[in-house]
């Protein structure tokens, strides 16, 4: 009996582990690239939405600025319905207009480069902080952060909803 045969039987199981091996580490890259593709889509898509509801509400809040609202009557004659203006506040408008500057997606890039991820995500975390100072200069903030509160546990026990009669 040759020798050779016992050998080839014993490297059998070797060369299918490296086969196997070879073709897992294939399927994973492509696998990989597929995932991480849309994992960037998807956290992409995420931090657009966010940057476009500053943008939004600074919009938003700009038009509430007192001295930018105007009497305006529509076609019929009739007074249209506006959101109250703002006090007169100079610190108000200028967060405002920073704002509407960090938030506006026309001077943002859509690159995929690190530079310009990372300067997006500058400007969408500052974007974020003034938009906080403004709701709480607007005295719009606490509104928001009660309603987060209670709106966590609707239970019978829930005592934020209500209101006290005085």
């Amino acid at each position: 009996m040759p020798l050779d045969t016992f050998d080839e039987v014993l490297g059998l199981e070797e060369q299918y582990y490296t086969d196997g091996y070879a073709q897992g580490l294939a399927d994973g890259g492509r696998a990989g690239q597929i995932e991480g593709r849309t994992f960037g889509l998807e956290k992409g898509f995420e931090k657009y939405l966010e940057s476009g509801r500053l943008h939004g509400k600074s919009l938003i809040w700009a038009s509430r600025l007192s001295h930018l609202q105007e009497k305006s009557l529509n076609s019929e004659g009739e007074r249209q319905i506006k959101l109250p203006s703002f006090s007169e506040n100079v610190r108000l408008a200028k967060h405002v207009k920073i704002l509407h500057a960090l938030a506006e997606s026309d001077t943002l890039s859509t690159e995929n480069t690190e530079e310009s991820v990372s300067d997006f995500d500058d400007r969408l975390k500052r974007a974020q902080a003034k938009a906080k100072m403004i709701d709480r200069m607007a005295g719009e903030g606490r509104a928001s952060d009660e309603a987060k509160r209670s709106s966590k546990d609707r239970s019978i026990e829930d005592i934020s909803v209500v209101n006290a009669r005085h």
